[in-house]
């Protein structure tokens, strides 16, 4: 039995899902799954609906491909309304997934479809040295529908380059490499380098906090107030570079991208800052201003200078800590999360849907929250600080969560794809510790 090969688009999912799904469809031996970043080619797509901006970018996809057939990923309910529409609510399970594509090769190919577990009678042979490659498709011709139903693919032109990665069929990739996938590039901007500390060291505890005062959060902090105070636009000045804080459509706009300003949130700003208040008929002349500025520079066109206030402020607390706690904050007493919070549309940091969900579940310690998870202080003293900037995190005052030492939590019976990974991926880790020793 020859194995058929499907390709799958990603639409709202960042690179560190993307690694995850990499190796779940490596997993599935009845199917050959290739991930490709041209839509024309795709016959699925995957589209997170609870990633940034995602209602326009999906509404795009359907317009230059009607036939595309939809996975649709969401924490909350969602109606299908097409029916080239599929609905897994988040987190995503190994069992959904597959169920849904078996579905989807059923129903649009006519293909009879084995489970996971079982094998091929006449498994195609795979060179060993099969490879990740990229495909390079000139924009005037037109992609092969020879094994696609008619009208599947749309005649837009394809991208002339298109990045294809094959998921079964290459060399085994090892949990070092995909551990290395699953982190976040740069990660000391955001959650620092500093090593664990002794609690009960008072020298060592002096190291792991921080003051927003007289940095830009609070000064961003200032400004998102009186905007959301006084229902206008306040323009900020920084340095000579401007920010633009408009409550009504809960935007922050600036002049700088953010090579300049990640830098700017180490600084302390000794003179007092300078706020104005804009009209909302300001607006129009804003955008103008944000994209003439965009334009001056290939450089600047290419950084982002625009966001949602949550994650604004999410952000310039992570730059500003990087990995230590506000002043003032009561080490020994439990945290707790007030909201779960939006992680699709909030700058990554390693570990964030593991502390989440601790915090969330029963107020901890910070220290003894990274040692129940088994990670550094400072992914939980980052998470931690950007939470309480923009409202989601605080300490405990109750008494009962002083009572009784943290234990270890209990771990779910249904865990999903990526809680499975990331175990297997540590204990590879810890495997390769020991040989090391040894």
């Amino acid at each position: 039995m020859t194995t058929k090969t499907f390709y799958i688009s990603l639409l709202g999912i960042d690179q560190r899902s993307r690694s995850a799904y990499e190796i779940f469809f490596k997993q599935i031996h009845n199917m050959d799954y290739v991930l490709t970043d041209d839509f024309s080619q795709a016959q699925i797509c995957l589209v997170d609906m609870d990633a940034y901006n995602i209602d326009t970018e999906y509404q795009a996809l359907l317009s230059e491909h009607p036939a595309m057939i939809i996975l649709v990923l969401s924490l909350s309910n969602y109606e299908c309304r097409l029916d080239t529409e599929f609905f897994i609510r988040k987190p995503v399970k190994r069992t959904s997934l597959e169920q849904s594509l078996n579905q989807i090769c059923s129903r649009f190919f006519q293909i009879p479809v084995l489970h996971s577990e079982q094998t091929p009678q006449n498994p195609q042979p795979i060179p060993a040295d099969y490879k990740v490659v990229t495909r390079k498709t000139p924009s005037e011709t037109k992609p092969d529908t020879t094994e696609m139903p008619p009208g599947k693919l749309s005649a837009a032109p394809a991208p002339e380059t298109a990045k294809v990665v094959p998921i079964k069929g290459s060399t085994p990739t090892s949990a070092a490499n995909a551990g290395k996938l699953l982190k976040v590039e740069h990660e000391e901007h955001f959650v620092g380098d500093q090593p664990d500390i002794d609690i009960d060291d008072p020298q060592q505890l002096k190291t792991i906090f921080y003051s927003p005062d007289n940095c830009l959060q609070s000064v961003v902090e200032q400004a998102s107030i009186q905007s959301s105070q006084s229902g206008q636009i306040i323009q900020l000045n920084v340095h000579n570079h401007e920010f633009y804080f408009d409550y009504a459509e809960q935007t922050v706009y600036s002049t700088v991208g953010p090579g300049i300003i990640r830098p700017l949130c180490l600084l302390s700003l000794d003179n007092k800052p300078h706020f104005t208040s804009r009209p909302n008929s300001f607006r129009n002349e804003l955008h103008k201003i944000i994209q003439s500025n965009k334009n001056k520079t290939m450089k600047k066109a290419l950084e982002k200078q625009s966001w949602s206030m949550e994650s604004f402020m999410w952000l310039i607390s992570l730059w500003s800590s990087r990995g230590r706690i506000p002043v003032g904050t009561e080490i020994l007493k439990p945290v707790f999360l007030m909201e779960w919070p939006n992680l699709t549309r909030l700058a990554s940091i390693p570990h964030a849907l593991r502390i989440a969900a601790l915090l969330y579940d029963h107020p901890y310690p910070l220290a003894d929250a990274a040692r129940l998870l088994g990670i550094e202080q400072r992914y939980v003293f980052a998470f931690y600080s950007a939470c309480k900037a923009i409202g989601l995190a605080n300490v405990s005052r109750r008494q009962i969560d002083h009572t009784f030492a943290p234990e270890q939590p209990a771990e779910p019976e249904n865990k999903s794809i990526l809680s499975k990974l990331l175990g297997r991926l540590k204990r590879f880790s810890e495997k390769s510790s020991i040989n090391d020793i040894a």
